[in-house]
């Protein structure tokens, strides 16, 4: 039988995305590793990655990682797991999202998944309350506006379950060719 390889690859700043890492590794039983903490080594040796990023003002904070490792990634079959405000409703925001951060080789052969984020505005930097109060005066919507100022935590578990579905389903249909 043949074992696919893969591995879950992320960057993150204040928590939300080590947890959805943390959770995709154990459901896929898959070793992780936080680029920001240590090399992601040979990505030759795997089939799949599954790869997650954190969102601040529009920028994936794994964007210059992508860009300097695009050549071994090119050929790479991809899920992205995107950890941000923006929800699933606000699709022309999250294809900018992409469209700014993912070289444009990866795009085709990814699928993305966005995830809910968490802002705890305790814990922000003082450089981070200050981009979201900014945020928050310049956003329209009296509703987002205080979910800006207020924070907010949207990270579940339940979250993942069509990333783990899909993978799983890549993983074992290239096993089954």
């Amino acid at each position: 039988m043949i074992v696919m390889k893969g591995i879950v690859l992320y960057k993150g700043k204040y928590g939300a995305t080590a947890q959805y890492a943390s959770w995709i590794a154990e459901a896929l039983y898959l070793p992780t590793v936080d680029i920001d903490l240590e090399d992601a080594g040979d990505l030759s040796k795997y089939d799949y990655m599954i790869i997650g990023s954190s969102v601040y003002v529009g920028k994936m904070l794994i964007k210059n990682w992508l860009r300097k490792n695009e050549a071994q990634l090119k050929d790479k079959k991809i899920f992205f797991f995107i950890v941000c405000a923006t929800s699933n409703r606000e699709k022309e925001q999250q294809d900018a999202i992409l469209k700014e951060n993912v070289p444009e080789r990866l795009i085709s052969s990814s699928e993305f998944f966005f995830n809910a984020g968490r802002v705890v505005i305790s814990k922000l930097s003082l450089i981070d309350k200050f981009t979201v109060k900014m945020g928050a005066l310049m956003q329209k919507d009296p509703v987002k506006k205080q979910t800006m100022l207020r924070g907010f935590d949207g990270v579940k578990r339940e979250n993942i379950n069509p990333l783990i579905k899909r993978a799983l389903h890549y993983s074992n249909a290239e096993v089954l060719h």
